[in-house]
């Protein structure tokens, strides 16, 4: 009895090892159930609700309504009809709905690169010669300088100088704007500026009205529209030699 009990013991043993093996191995072939969560997936989430909302989302991308990108656009203003120029009066008083003075930015430049300097005779014609000689500091401009190149401007308006080609007679000053190879710049004339761009006009006979109500905000939209074109070619506007078409109308 003595010797038969370790071999019980083991047999208890080997029996108990042999059913936690085969309770171990039923776990890993079934599996061990899956953790649910509190809260249901997102995906599912989702999709309930796009099944709950699906026809009123797609009614409002249908109704969706598209951007009014006119309500951020500038007031673009009175257009200038080349062929009739019959408009001039609304579109000058356009013009003088501001608080007048000197422009500021971009266009207060403009005026002294057109202004600041003197004038040349050249056959028939004015043309500017810009200066650099400024009197600020480092040869820079200062205020004085913008300020006479504003008072040079008005100066050829009020002393009916300084403008460009002729005198249509019908009482009205052109404040034009042009461009060239070195930028743009400002400059007068008496006459529509065909296939320029005009920003203003000025009365012959109330000069000071144009400078008390100038609206340069209206001037600086009316420097991003078109040239002006229309009319009817009276004149050929290059130089042509003398004999050239002399010569063009004989027979071969």
């Amino acid at each position: 009895m003595v010797r038969s009990a370790p071999r019980l013991l083991a047999l208890v043993l080997a029996c108990a090892l042999s059913a936690e093996l085969t309770r171990q191995a039923c776990r890993v072939f079934v599996g061990v159930p899956l953790q649910t969560s509190r809260y249901p997936p997102r995906v599912a989430l989702r999709a309930e609700a796009e099944e709950e909302e699906g026809e009123t989302l797609v009614e409002e991308d249908e109704e969706a309504p598209r951007p009014n990108f006119e309500s951020i656009l500038p007031d673009r203003g009175i257009d200038l009809d080349g062929d009739k120029l019959d408009n001039l009066e609304d579109w000058y008083q356009e013009g003088i709905e501001g608080t007048g003075g000197m422009p500021t930015g971009f266009l207060r430049d403009l005026i002294l690169r057109s202004f600041y300097g003197t004038w040349k005779d050249v056959g028939r014609e004015k043309y500017f010669v810009a200066s650099r000689e400024y009197t600020g500091p480092n040869m820079q401009p200062c205020a004085t300088d913008y300020e006479t190149a504003f008072e040079n401007m008005r100066a050829n308006i009020k002393e009916n100088k300084n403008y460009l080609l002729t005198d249509d007679g019908n009482g009205w000053f052109w404040l034009v704007a042009g461009q060239n190879p070195g930028g743009l710049y400002l400059y007068l004339m008496k006459s529509p500026p065909w296939g320029e761009r005009p920003l203003a006009l000025i009365k012959q006979d109330n000069i000071d009205e144009f400078f008390d109500k100038v609206d340069w905000n209206r001037l600086y939209i009316r420097l991003h529209k078109w040239q002006l074109w229309g009319s009817r070619a009276s004149t050929f506007p290059y130089p042509v030699v003398n004999g050239y078409w002399e010569k063009k109308q004989k027979p071969r």
